[in-house]
């Protein structure tokens, strides 16, 4: 049975909400891109500047900028790329990876606490559904959203993807 109309737009909106209450909490406590281009180095790395930007979905101007802050506290080190001198590479030192590893432990431990009253069931199930939204939406919703916004092209604030 498929999902009727008023299911789908309580998911969506439902998604947003959590969306919107996981940014709050996390703007104020840290900075997401900071910690999603040393999460990048630390696991990728070492990589292009302009590759962290494009897999963050972040300005180049603004990768630029935490690479250097990471750099200059010895979380992350920058060099000129060999293959193309005008491009930088990114790497996480140790002292990054065990700063990052910190963080990721801090972060599971406070989603322990948020469902500290949820059964083993409630969470692997949640995972699973989770994932395979996230999978439907890498599959389709780009392509949805830029039929959507040549559409409505002035409406909502849809960009051109």
């Amino acid at each position: 049975m498929e999902a009727n109309k008023d299911q789908i737009s309580e998911l969506a909106r439902t998604t947003s909400r959590f969306a919107e209450a996981m940014r709050q909490g996390t703007s104020r406590a840290y900075d997401p891109v900071r910690v999603g281009v040393l999460q990048l180095a630390a696991e990728s790395g070492p990589l292009r500047a302009g590759e962290i930007a494009e897999r963050l979905d972040a300005l180049p101007s603004s990768v630029t900028r935490h690479v250097r802050a990471l750099s200059d506290s010895g979380l992350a080190t920058s060099a000129p790329d060999p293959v193309d001198r005008r491009a930088v590479l990114v790497e996480a030192t140790e002292a990054g990876r065990a700063e990052l590893r910190q963080f990721l432990d801090v972060g599971d431990q406070v989603f322990a606490a948020v469902i500290a009253d949820w059964t083993a069931e409630d969470v692997v199930t949640l995972t699973a559904l989770l994932d395979r939204l996230i999978e439907s939406w890498a599959t389709a919703g780009p392509g949805q959203q830029q039929r959507a916004g040549s559409r409505n092209p002035n409406r909502f604030g849809w960009s051109r993807i």
